[in-house]
């Protein structure tokens, strides 16, 4: 029965790897199996959990004339011992971008479950002048003056009437913006974020990345 279930698993593999394999060459991406230096890349949630971290089928190319990067991020925890010990795997799919310049960290998620969000040190909450807004998502940020830039009234006014919004949370750390969902990677998902964090980006003032 184990030995099934360990055909099956690669056979599920070979597909996703073949599958994924297409849809880069599609785009004219680069696609890679694994990616152990992108478990450590980016800071805060999802990344720094568990243990047996991983980044597997892993694209890089273009989008909307900004450089990205996908893939699947997992980790696992386990609890208890003995006959109770049981080992989780939560698995998420990750995009970044390359924004034009480096600048400081300011991460956004919904009100509701944010706190329970990895920390991050140096990161502080900030309330802005809408009531609706704070009310509906949490802003962590080491730079108040960054996040007022980017949190914008026309961008605050659109993130409320934007259902992926209210679902996505995303970050601006370094040189990049880094969205995320749960779930293993697939073409929707990798989709809705590419195009999310894009329209994040779009309504990002120009001079945010001026020196």
């Amino acid at each position: 029965m184990v030995g099934l279930v360990v055909w099956w698993q690669w056979q599920e593999r070979r597909k996703k790897v073949a599958e994924f394999t297409a849809f880069a060459q599609e785009r004219g991406w680069r696609y890679l199996e694994r990616d152990r230096g992108l478990v450590k890349r980016f800071r805060g949630s999802p990344f720094g959990r568990g243990h047996d971290r991983r980044a597997e089928h892993v694209l890089r190319g273009t989008h909307r004339g900004r450089r990205l990067v996908a893939f699947e991020y997992s980790y696992k925890e386990t609890e208890g011992s003995g006959d109770n010990r049981r080992t989780r795997t939560y698995p998420f799919t990750v995009v970044g971008l390359a924004t034009p310049a480096p600048r400081p960290t300011l991460e956004l998620s919904r009100e509701n479950w944010g706190r329970r969000l990895l920390g991050l040190v140096g990161m502080r909450d900030l309330q802005l002048e809408s009531e609706e807004f704070n009310r509906t998502f949490r802003i962590r940020t080491e730079d108040d003056k960054f996040a007022y830039d980017i949190l914008h009234p026309r961008m605050m006014a659109w993130m409320l009437a934007d259902e992926r919004a209210l679902s996505i949370p995303f970050r601006f750390e370094r040189g990049d913006l880094v969205v995320w969902t749960p779930g293993k990677v697939d073409r929707t998902r990798i989709a809705e974020l590419l195009d999310y964090a894009c329209d994040i980006l779009d309504r990002t003032p120009d001079f945010v990345w001026k020196p």
